[in-house]
This record gives C-alpha cells, structure tokens and sequence, in this order.
C-alpha cells in the first residue's frame, strides 16, 4: 500500500504543471498552474507558491505596524494580461516583539491571467516575473528573484492533479461578504474605535479578532473583546501613523468557529461607516 501511494505521489509530481523551483535563503518557491493548459481567448489562473522553513514568515498585504508585502512586476507576452494578486487570509504573526499580519507555512497567491490575441494550439506562452519580498524570524532578508512557467494552449486543458485541489481550497478559504440581515457598526472613540457584531448571538465568541485593510489601526496592540447589552465588541487602537482621514472601518473580521454555521469560513470582509 505504501509503495502504490509513493508511485501515485510520484504520478502526480510528473505530471503537475510548474515552473523551476527556486531557493532563496528560507523560501522555496515557484510558478504552479491549475490546468495543464489554457483555452485561447480566455482566463486561466496561475498562483505563485511560497514554502517557508519553520520559524519564518512573509506579509500579508496589510501588514500593520511592520512587514513590507510581497510583490510582482510582470515580463508577459504580448495579448496577455494579469490582474491584482489576490493574497491568503492573513494570521498574526511576530517580528522580533512586534506583531503584525503575515503566512507561514506554505501558501498560494493566485492571479487571473486574460488571453487577447489568437494562440496556436501547442503553442507554449512563458509567463515570468520579477518578484520581491520580506522574510522574517529573528532576523530580516529582503528577497529578489525571477519565476517562469511555460503553458500552452490546447483545445481542451485538463485540471492539474495536484495543484486544482489546492487552488480551490484557496478560494474557499477566501473571505465573504456578511449576509445582507447583519448588521455591523463602528464608532470612532478617538484614540480608539469599537467595532460592534449584533449579528452574533453565541455565547462564545470564538476568538475574533479584525484584520485592517489599512494602517488606521495598530497591530502590535491587544484587541479586547467584550459583550455588551448583548452585542459583541472589538476594541481597536488607532495608530500614530494613520492620517485619519478614512471615515470607514474595512478590513477582515476571523471567528475561530467560523461564520454563519461553516467551519471552512473563518473570514468576513466588512466596510462599516465610522460613526
């Protein structure tokens, strides 16, 4: 049995559709697809994978008071496009003694590619890229490098065995709007600011905690939560470095024992008028 998952592991392996793997210091990563091809005149989807030794991290594109997130200037073929990167949910993580939003482990950034001109069926179309980034542990490396990967076109591509399952559980990690009956608030206390969740009613909580969308708020500062008159608050800290003209509170709101009933669903995204 062992030897049957080891021939089905390597199967998978020769077959999965990357680009060369590249190691900078504690990173391994490269360019991965999740067909083993794209029609022409169409979208396909392509993630940069990033493998981080234990104890290190990279940042989310948030960061909060430290981090410098990771980036990509494109070298396309002519007819194709990319759009934004689209990051991971974020977790905490710490620089030195500083807190701050960022991945470990191993994770996906996905970007949407758009094909505009006519491709010939066989014909390979090379996708490359400059990428940067900030790794950290107890120490900090700013990173460089070059990432390629080569796809072609066909008539009819098929999912990669390996890298569709795992792109998929991208998307459904990725954050939902909150149903249209919830009603979040914010209030802006000054040096501070309470977001209010009316909608939860459980008694626990569930260890939330809000991710900015922005610099308005510190993250090496604790985020108490608290019930009151049966409404559930977070307590936010302004930052020094915020120029507060922003009049919404945005950014991501994670419940451990996820939202309305799905465990796989951890994240909201919120846009609240700072009252």
């Amino acid at each position: 049995m062992r030897l049957f998952c080891f021939f089905v592991l390597l199967g998978q392996s020769l077959f999965a559709l990357s680009g060369p793997e590249r190691t900078y210091g504690p990173l391994k990563m490269s360019l991965v697809s999740e067909y083993n091809g794209f029609v022409d005149d169409d979208v396909f989807w392509v993630a940069w994978r990033i493998s981080r030794e234990a104890g290190w991290h990279t940042y989310w594109e948030f960061p909060g008071d430290v981090g410098v997130p990771p980036s990509v200037k494109w070298d396309l073929p002519s007819g194709i496009i990319a759009e934004k990167m689209i990051f991971p949910p974020p977790e905490r993580i710490m620089m030195f003694q500083v807190g701050a939003y960022g991945h470990t482990g191993e994770s996906l950034f996905l970007f949407k590619f758009r094909s505009q001109v006519p491709f010939r069926e066989g014909e390979s179309i090379s996708i490359k890229g400059k990428f940067s980034w900030l790794t950290c542990s107890n120490t900090c490396v700013p990173g460089y490098g070059e990432l390629s990967i080569d796809i072609p076109a066909m008539e009819k591509p098929a999912r990669d065995p390996l890298w569709h399952p795992r792109f998929e559980i991208f998307r459904k990690s990725q954050p939902s709007s909150p149903p249209e009956n919830w009603k979040f608030e914010a209030e802006d206390k000054g040096n501070f600011a309470i977001l209010k969740i009316p909608s939860l009613k459980a008694e626990d909580a569930g260890g939330l905690f809000f991710y900015p969308e922005s610099r308005m708020f510190r993250s090496n500062k604790p985020q108490p939560v608290r019930k009151k008159n049966g409404v559930w608050e977070i307590l936010l800290t302004k930052s020094e470095w915020d120029d507060y003209q922003e009049n919404r509170l945005k950014g991501l709101v994670y419940r451990r024992n996820g939202w309305n009933g799905n465990k796989h669903q951890k994240f909201l995204r919120v846009s609240v008028p700072l009252s």
